[in-house]
């Protein structure tokens, strides 16, 4: 299946987790680890004793009012009938649907991530293979340049800088491509963001 990667920004927005089982608390936890305000229906005979700090969990079976104010919808039982229900309540209501081993009722998919501060790498297959985007996540991991979560913050405060001083879209561009190239990361892991600021300040005043 062909999708759109995107970054979403879920900080402050619902996400309601339905399924309280292995998968169900992975994504949930995730969702809430990223910013989301999290609800996670509990059915019967599941039984969480640490979902997760932050976490609103409703111990009840399933109603279609849970999905109320969501963005997003996330159906994880065993129970494929109740899943798609989930599914319709959920764009009725407005959310994006994810629905466990069923891709073709999912408007988005989870990718496997490797992160490292702000730097996310995301694998995805459309929902194909799970299992493949996780072992491909596992050797991008590995793979992670040292310091590479440290390096984007510094760029980022760099650029913050950037901005407030260079008015020429063009020539920040600039800058900011030789900030991230491999001479000024090598600079940072040998004397940190100190050397990155120098660098930047000689490359401000070029011409």
């Amino acid at each position: 299946m062909k999708t759109c990667p995107i970054m979403l920004n879920v900080n402050g927005r619902t996400a309601v987790v339905v399924g309280a089982g292995k998968v169900g608390l992975r994504k949930a936890r995730a969702l809430r680890a990223a910013g989301a305000n999290v609800r996670l229906i509990a059915g019967e005979g599941e039984d969480i004793d640490a979902p997760g700090e932050g976490m609103e969990v409703i111990r009840q079976r399933y109603r279609g009012e849970h999905a109320a104010g969501a963005t997003l919808v996330l159906a994880c039982t065993d129970d494929s009938k109740l899943n798609a229900r989930i599914a319709d309540d959920a764009r009725r209501a407005g959310a994006l649907v994810n629905v466990a081993d069923e891709p073709a009722l999912c408007d988005f998919f989870l990718p496997a991530t490797a992160e490292d501060g702000d730097v996310v790498v995301a694998v995805g297959t459309g929902g194909a293979s799970p299992a493949l985007a996780a072992a491909l996540r596992d050797r991008v991991a590995s793979s992670l340049p040292e310091r590479i979560g440290k390096f984007a913050a510094a760029l980022a405060n760099a650029r913050k800088q950037l901005m407030a001083s260079v008015p020429n879209a063009g020539r920040r561009k600039q800058i900011l491509r030789e900030l991230a190239g491999d001479e000024a990361y090598s600079e940072f892991l040998a004397s940190g963001e100190a050397a990155l600021n120098n660098r930047l300040k000689q490359l401000m005043r070029q011409r």
